[in-house]
């Protein structure tokens, strides 16, 4: 068995794990709107156990749906009984899965909405919350309000006893209401719930003493921000004093994790934030309470794990983000399959998903979040497919043909699989993507497609293979620029230099290279260069507020900071080009022309689905789909699932090409 410590078995009171191995609690709107349990979250969370995980941990359960729902709906809930039998269901599902199950279990405070909730929300003071996901004005509670929520904490307790839960976690963390209660920066009362540390701590600790009544023997759990990450917030100082105090009011084992929704960057860490960055953290309140910890954050890789456990820094590893990659983490990870592993990038875009209503997604895994979907069974044998580009949804959808059995040949025009895949992981602080490069490339190399590089894919090329189904993955192309005159300025797309197709001249601050386009492409290749040396002009036409305005928030948000600190670039928006010339650019912009000496045009002003080779294959009489940027413009998780859809949309098809039969 590869990493023993990992797998060894653990006990946290009286429950013991089969491994070391935790499923961090993450919400994922596949609830039912009233926030009851339906197939979809069982099937879900069924996947997980299935792939050897020892502990699950259900998501932010509701303890009082009148004023502690979340915006973030739908939200499960169990604070009345009429949603325990869904509760039971889950917990056997997950029991007959092989691992254990705790529920997290949650007020939202003032991190909900009155159009959720249909009341102003509440908090532990009137402290407004103004943040990237929500803005809210809570009123303060009464300490009547108080004892009736910490006996509603009791209740749901009480219900997942009875729905067959193993223990319980609260949701000390991430700025919902016992964290109110417990920041400075949130509870300015001056009563017997707050004013000091002393008083500030008095709400957990009774939610503690609450909840542990009801759940006698079986473990609490409490996830704890062990840092607010803004100034004036609880410190690793603070909570080294705060932890063993919650611990003795109950708490069996601490779960560490970081900040609240104005530091919404510490808990959901961008791409550029390296693997353990919060073991540090956990071995200082493991040793200030003797208590097991948990610890999640940007935990990767079995090796990383096993010797975080080695080490002592923790005593189990909660994989978030990395499950919704690969639910089968765990068993390939014992079984030495590290290769196998489905990385996950830090991405976000799951993030980004929920925080758009829809429900729990992963830009590499299309069936997170589709469990209930049969899962893809052989159905093309003697079947041939064509892919054409090999960017990430192209060698996606080759994966996935092959899987059901097409022979697949997939053309690439250059040389290099991955297409986008390597312009998105080149930038600065993006090398996680590569990653997933690797995992493709691997994964194409075991597999039966026959790899075409170098080729580029002509009506005269298909129409020689004569495929059964043609899927079209050919990308995008630069969108057409009007200018009154094009010189004889090196010009080139941006993405060619993230690719390593186009070299850049030498630059000067008075002669830069010049970018034209603020988008995600634009602002990080200058990003790319400026670390290479370079001095960067970059020149949007829209405001610089909108720069990147596309990419991830929460990775924005870094770029941005350092793209306005980075003295080898200088931002010029509200601008447009206007013509080319040999030695510079002529700009317009308040209604002026102005010409700007120039080493070099890099052009990342937008992208449109390349549409050459579609037309020239009209009149095929072979069934064709387009997927990724040759379908529409996006990202990489659109990409992937655009390739799963368009494999089920064939199995469809060829299994069952009629619906119904009358």
């Amino acid at each position: 068995m590869a990493y023993p410590r990992l797998f060894d078995p653990f006990r946290i009171g009286n429950l013991t794990l089969k491994n070391r191995i935790a499923m961090a609690p993450m919400e994922t709107h596949l609830g039912e709107p009233d926030g009851g349990v339906n197939e979809a979250i069982i099937a879900y969370y069924r996947e997980r156990a299935r792939g050897g995980a020892g502990l699950i941990i259900t998501e932010f359960t509701c303890v009082d749906a009148e004023t502690g729902f979340s915006s973030n709906v739908p939200q499960l809930r169990l604070d009345n009984d009429r949603f325990k039998a869904g509760h039971a269901r889950l917990v056997a599902a997950i029991h007959a899965a092989g691992a254990k199950a705790v529920i997290q279990i949650s007020h939202a405070g003032r991190q909900t909405k009155e159009s959720v909730i249909g009341r102003q929300p509440v908090s532990s003071s009137a402290i407004p919350l103004n943040s990237i996901y929500m803005n809210a004005v809570p009123r303060p509670l009464e300490d009547e309000e108080i004892h009736h929520i910490i006996g509603r904490y009791a209740n749901t307790a009480r219900l997942a006893m009875l729905a067959g839960y193993d223990g319980v976690m609260l949701h000390g963390a991430h700025g919902y209401l016992i964290q109110q209660f417990l920041s400075p920066l949130m509870n300015h009362r001056d009563d017997e719930w707050g004013g000091d540390f002393e008083r500030r701590l008095r709400f957990p600790t009774e939610v503690i003493k609450a909840v542990k009544a009801q759940i006698g023997n079986k473990p609490l759990m409490y996830r704890m921000s062990v840092v607010d990450g803004v100034e004036g917030g609880i410190t690793i100082e603070d909570s080294e004093k705060i932890a063993p105090r919650l611990c003795e009011a109950g708490v069996d084992a601490v779960d560490i994790s970081w900040g609240f929704l104005e530091s919404a960057h510490l808990i959901l860490e961008p791409m550029s934030v390296e693997e353990g960055d919060r073991l540090p953290y956990a071995r200082r309140i493991r040793e200030a309470t003797g208590k097991p910890v948990i610890t999640a954050g940007v935990m990767r890789w079995p090796d990383k794990c096993e010797q975080a456990v080695i080490n002592g820094d923790t005593d189990i590893v909660s994989l978030g983000r990395a499950l919704l990659a690969d639910p089968m983490w765990p068993i390939k990870a014992q079984r030495g399959l590290v290769d196998d592993i489905r990385p996950c990038t830090s991405c976000n875009w799951c993030i980004r998903e929920l925080a758009q209503s829809r429900s729990v997604a992963c830009a590499e895994n299309p069936r997170c979040g589709k469990e209930t979907e049969a899962e893809l069974e052989r159905f093309a044998n003697g079947l041939k497919a064509a892919v054409i580009g090999a960017g990430p949804g192209g060698m996606a959808a080759a994966l996935l043909l092959d899987q059901v059995g097409f022979a697949v040949t997939l053309y690439e025009k250059r040389q290099r699989l991955g297409g986008n895949l390597i312009t998105s992981a080149v930038p600065p602080g993006k090398d996680k993507l590569f990653w997933y490069h690797k995992f493709l490339l691997n994964r194409v190399e075991r597999s039966t497609i026959t790899v075409r590089a170098g080729t580029q894919a002509t009506r005269e090329v298909i129409e020689e293979d004569q495929p059964d189904v043609l899927i079209l993955a050919n990308g995008s192309r630069l969108a057409p620029l009007d200018l009154a005159s094009w010189g004889n300025l090196p010009t080139a797309p941006a993405y060619e230099v993230l690719m390593g197709e186009t070299d850049v001249p030498p630059s000067t601050p008075e002669r830069p290279i010049v970018i034209y386009g603020g988008g995600e492409t634009g602002t990080e290749t200058a990003e790319y260069l400026a670390q290479d040396g370079h001095h960067v002009l970059l020149v949007t036409r829209s405001d610089a507020k909108f720069l990147a305005r596309n990419a991830e928030v929460l990775y924005r948000g870094a770029l941005l900071q350092r793209l306005h600190g980075n003295a080898a670039i200088r931002i010029l928006d509200n601008t447009t080009l206007h013509a080319v010339d040999g030695e510079h650019v002529t700009l317009s912009g308040d209604g002026a022309l102005t010409d700007q000496p120039a080493a070099a045009l890099l052009l990342a002003h937008g992208l449109v689905p390349d549409s050459e080779l579609p037309d020239a294959l009209t009149g095929l009489d072979i069934p064709m789909i387009r997927i990724g940027d040759a379908a529409q413009v996006a990202r990489i998780g659109e990409a992937v699932r655009d390739a799963y859809r368009a494999v089920q949309d064939l199995r469809r098809l060829i299994l069952q090409p009629e619906p119904i039969a009358c």
